[in-house]
């Protein structure tokens, strides 16, 4: 909202126009200006806007708070559109990189390439929190090679989304990680980002715990090793996850499984843990 008070004032037809700061690379000057030195520079166009025009700025500049951001409202409706995305679009399950924790479908993808260089040709994966998975399509559209795939999710609403986006082409399972069938396994168990949030309802097992318990169940189900992508407490963003310390994680799997790797070099908020199944 502040940037279209600054056009309104800015781009006069009649003046020489002052200069928007978003084509000029001025803007973090401008915001960085007190109330009162932006009404200065704004009354030097009064002559040239209507008092409707006048009136309507000046009251969204004495609305701007502390931080320099104007408080906005949300009606009941929008509230409800943003608390559940899904009802307010069908498609919102079925193809929003959001409903399964991304910002961006660019996001997601970069996400999903730091896994795959773990995976072998000819490798099977089995994912643990798959949501619609939608990573053995990523896997087959980025390497043009098919991938034997089973999908483990808890939440039945990104199940079915997956079966309808996939057609049944994707094994999806709904259950919880812990109910899998023992004999079920895979090359590779990988788990993206699902440790970092917590969609179980078990009221006994603290976080570190469930994650322990979580890799270990991993480790039952692949015949290679598992990778688990998780979120750093080196981030220092208040973003709701649970924050892992990869130096805590290490040592704890090592002196676990033993063959264990930490890569921490890709990102300052989120490392892989890549552990590899002992042969003997």
């Amino acid at each position: 909202m502040l940037n279209k008070i600054k056009k309104m004032f800015m781009k006069k037809e009649n003046n020489p126009p002052l200069a928007d700061p978003r084509d000029t690379g001025e803007e973090k000057e401008w915001d960085n200006k007190s109330e009162a030195e932006q009404a200065k520079e704004i009354a030097a166009y009064e002559d040239d806007i209507s008092d409707e025009e006048l009136e309507l700025a000046k009251k969204e500049l004495e609305s701007i708070n502390d931080e320099g951001m104007t408080e906005f409202e949300p009606t009941e409706e929008e509230k409800e559109e943003m608390n559940n995305p899904s009802d307010s679009d069908p498609e919102y399950l079925e193809y929003s990189s959001e409903a399964v924790g991304y910002e961006n479908r660019e996001q997601q993808w970069d996400t999903y390439r730091t896994v795959v260089n773990y995976i072998g040709e000819g490798d099977s994966v089995i994912d643990f929190g798959c949501a619609r998975g939608d990573f053995e399509k990523f896997f087959e559209s980025e390497l043009n090679e098919s991938l034997e795939y089973i999908g483990i999710d808890m939440n039945q609403q990104l199940i079915d989304a997956g079966n309808k986006v996939y057609n049944q082409e994707v094994e999806l399972v709904c259950t919880d990680w812990f109910n899998i069938d023992k004999d079920i396994k895979q090359d590779w168990a990988i788990n993206i980002g699902s440790s970092n949030l917590r969609y179980d309802a078990d009221t006994v097992r603290d976080d570190k715990t469930y994650l322990q318990d979580t890799i270990k169940t991993m480790m039952n189900h692949c015949e290679k090793g598992s990778v688990i992508l998780l979120a750093s407490d080196q981030s220092g963003i208040e973003d709701g996850l649970i924050n892992w310390n990869a130096g805590d994680i290490f040592n704890w799997a090592q002196k676990e499984f033993g063959s264990v790797a930490i890569d921490h070099s890709f990102s300052k908020d989120l490392f892989t843990v890549i552990i590899y199944k002992n042969e003997n």
